[in-house]
């Protein structure tokens, strides 16, 4: 009676147990993996249409939606397909972040359902949303999707994440979620999550045990752990892949990393808010979007949307999953140029980001002249290092203090000091790119650092672009 007893709890607890989700989720399994492979555009945009019509039905049920909508005069009904997004009003972070709470949730939602799961909050208060079981395992989904379209057999892999893994973060919720209900599957015994801020030759000494299939990180702590590879440690670290994201990857650290692992380094674009990747890069250097699951739109500074192919500030719309809708998202801040679904060299028909992820807006290089460059667009160390052939800068930052004085951080490899092109010749030749990009108003330094340490209350590796300059001034 005892054992019945406890079997019964079992099974009121395990979300598993409950044959809708659990249905769901195997159907999810089945067909999602491979739909932009095997769908046409239009397929695509058929499954979008259905999927966009759910979540908007789903979001007016939320308060803050609701609340929206209806001032604005739109009623689910009024929605068919995806191009009446254009209909609905834009939600920012803050609307999201006053409202947290039961207005970010449908009303009569089971709030025992739920998680909170918050972004780090390096620009001031996190932002704190709802998820629940079935969004977090459906987001899983995604990784593996990506690993299929790049060729490498999902079975037995062994991951190593490098992150961030403080209380509320999606990561570490995923991963509570994940042993607490599918345990008994061992899906996290092949993956080792260890923090960012942990000493790095602790961090490649526990690689070096684990001898990982995919190392995933941000592109700074690549950087330092392909130095420690390169110096004798690691050795046991062969991987098949790289991933890196949550921050700009410049090619000078592509070609390092690549160098030194000898494996492809390649971008994914995670955000918290999506509660998965929104795309992924491609052997060929291309990013594709996972059209099936987001929706992605460009606007300007006055939030008009620009025209495909023109770059603006991403607007996210996620398809799929419950807790708190993200339906025409602009809090992002990231600069990107879309692209109508083309067919890519390797083969797949996607919506593309052109150039990739171009940096935040707030780290804009605002030059006297009026001209704007996206982080993303203002790295012109690559060219100088790849020309003189040398891997001894360690780590760069770029600093605009105001809009006449740019300082430009070098760590120099002292191991390398000394070999092939003199270190004076390199920040000759980088202050002299800069100079003929900014014009005659604006000074270039160069400073030689020992280190260029993370910025305050913040564990993830520091910024490649940092301006110091609002953008009030345009």
């Amino acid at each position: 009676m005892k054992k019945n007893k406890q079997l019964l709890t079992v099974m009121t607890m395990n979300p598993l147990f409950n044959p809708f989700i659990s249905f769901s989720l195997l159907k999810k399994a089945l067909l999602d993996p491979n739909r932009i492979k095997k769908k046409s555009v239009e397929q695509i945009q058929q499954y979008k249409n259905k999927a966009f019509r759910k979540m908007v039905s789903y979001a007016y049920s939320v308060p803050v939606y609701h609340q929206k909508y209806k001032k604005a005069g739109i009623h689910p009904n009024d929605i068919k397909t995806i191009e009446d997004i254009k209909k609905l009003p834009f939600i920012s972070k803050d609307e999201l972040k006053h409202n947290f709470g039961k207005n970010i949730l449908p009303k009569n939602y089971n709030q025992s359902n739920a998680y909170a799961y918050c972004t780090g909050g390096t620009t001031g208060k996190p932002l704190c949303l709802y998820t629940d079981f079935y969004t977090v395992v459906s987001s899983a989904l995604i990784p593996l999707r990506e690993l299929r379209l790049l060729n490498i057999p999902t079975k037995n892999l062994r991951f190593v994440h490098i992150g961030n893994f403080n209380p509320n973060r999606i990561d570490l919720l995923s991963q509570q979620l994940f042993e607490k209900y599918l345990g008994f599957l061992h899906i996290t015994k092949n993956q080792l999550n260890l923090d960012v801020s942990m000493p790095l030759k602790d961090i490649i000494k526990k690689m070096d045990q684990y001898n990982p299939d995919i190392i995933m990180t941000y592109p700074a702590t690549f950087q330092h752990l392909s130095y420690l590879k390169r110096n004798g440690h690691g050795k046991n670290i062969k991987p098949k892949l790289c991933w890196t994201g949550g921050a700009m990857l410049d090619e000078y650290t592509r070609t390092s990393v690549q160098d030194a692992f000898d494996c492809p380094l390649l971008n994914i674009y995670p955000s918290v808010e999506a509660s998965a990747d929104i795309g992924f890069e491609c052997y060929d250097g291309t990013w594709h979007v996972h059209d099936d699951f987001f929706h992605l739109e460009a606007i300007d500074e006055q939030e008009k949307l620009v025209e495909t192919g023109k770059r603006g500030h991403i607007v996210l719309t996620r398809l799929w999953g419950r807790g708190t809708p993200i339906i025409r998202y602009t809090g992002m801040d990231d600069w990107v140029t879309l692209t109508e679904p083309l067919t890519d060299s390797c083969g797949l028909t996607t919506t593309t980001i052109k150039g990739g992820v171009e940096g935040r807006k707030r780290a804009n290089i605002i030059l006297p002249n009026g001209n704007v460059f996206p982080p993303g667009a203002f790295c012109f160390i690559t060219p100088v290092l790849t020309k003189l052939q040398t891997f001894k800068v360690k780590q760069y930052q770029i600093i605009q203090q105001d809009l006449h004085h740019i300082d430009i951080l070098l760590v120099i490899d002292e191991k390398l000091r000394n070999t092939g092109a003199p270190v004076e010749k390199i920040k000759s030749e980088i202050k002299k790119i800069y100079e003929k990009k900014v014009g005659g108003e604006v000074e270039i330094t160069i400073k030689e650092v020992d280190e260029i340490p993370r910025e305050k209350n913040v564990s993830k590796p520091p910024p490649i672009v940092i301006s110091h300059v609002k953008s009030e001034r345009l």
